[in-house]
This record gives C-alpha cells, sequence and structure tokens, in this order.
C-alpha cells in the first residue's frame, strides 16, 4: 500500500493511501492499537459507509469533500453498526480514537492530499484495480 500526506488545517499527518477496492476493503481489520491514519480516496464524491468488523481499535472516522471536513464518527472496536453516510465525500480519514480532540479537527476544517501530487496520484491510480 502506498503512503502519502495529508493536511488538516496546519497539521500534516502521514497516512496510508487505500485506492484499489481491496485496499478499501481490507482497511484497518486486524491492525493492533495505535493503528496507522488510513486515508480512502475516490475519484468523485460519494456516499460511502464504514463498519468496524474485525478492527480491534476504536477510531476517528472523518468524513470530507471538496477540501472541507463534513462528518465526524467514532469507530467502535469490532461493530458492525454503519457509520457514515450522512454526506457524501471524496476522501475519507481513519484516526487513532482520540486524534481529532487531541489536534482539534472540527466539522468545516480545511483538509487535502500533500503528497502524493496530483501526478503522481494518478501514477498510483493507474497502477491500481481501481473502484472508479
Amino acid at each position: 500500500m502506498d503512503t502519502g500526506y495529508i493536511y488538516v488545517d496546519e497539521n500534516i499527518f502521514t497516512t496510508l493511501l487505500a485506492i484499489s477496492e481491496d485496499e478499501q476493503s481490507k482497511g484497518l481489520m486486524y491492525e493492533p492499537f495505535p493503528p496507522p491514519i488510513m486515508s480512502f480516496i475516490y475519484a468523485e464524491p460519494k456516499t460511502n459507509r464504514f463498519w468496524m468488523k474485525n478492527t480491534p481499535s476504536p477510531l476517528d472516522i472523518v468524513f470530507c469533500c471538496q477540501g472541507i471536513v463534513k462528518q465526524i464518527c467514532k469507530g467502535e472496536p469490532y461493530s458492525t453498526s454503519i457509520i457514515g453516510g450522512k454526506y457524501d465525500s471524496d476522501l475519507v480519514i481513519e484516526f487513532p480514537y482520540g486524534t481529532v480532540r487531541d489536534v482539534s479537527i472540527k466539522v468545516g476544517s480545511k483538509v487535502g492530499i500533500v503528497k502524493p501530487t496530483t501526478a503522481e496520484l494518478k501514477k498510483i491510480l493507474a497502477q491500481k484495480t481501481c473502484i472508479f
């Protein structure tokens, strides 16, 4: 899985990039606490819903669209309850639980990918079997 960098307001984070359908389906399943930060990147805004089956770590799940945080949810370990879907999103970021509070991420925060660049991201996308 490729890695990159995202920003939320003035904070920059290293992140795993979940781009292919397989990467997005696996997500952070089986990752012990604290899990890495994972960013799910979508070509177009759409309704995205998650669940925590087989995910032992609690998560902050941040749904973003067009560079703005739209919804923040808590992911409960091993839960099959559906999370998200209130707004369309083109980027969903999973943080270890408590990160959102610790760095003051809020609905309305500015968010985006720092690296890979647009050209690098297109190259990564071309090399993967994508869902778009």
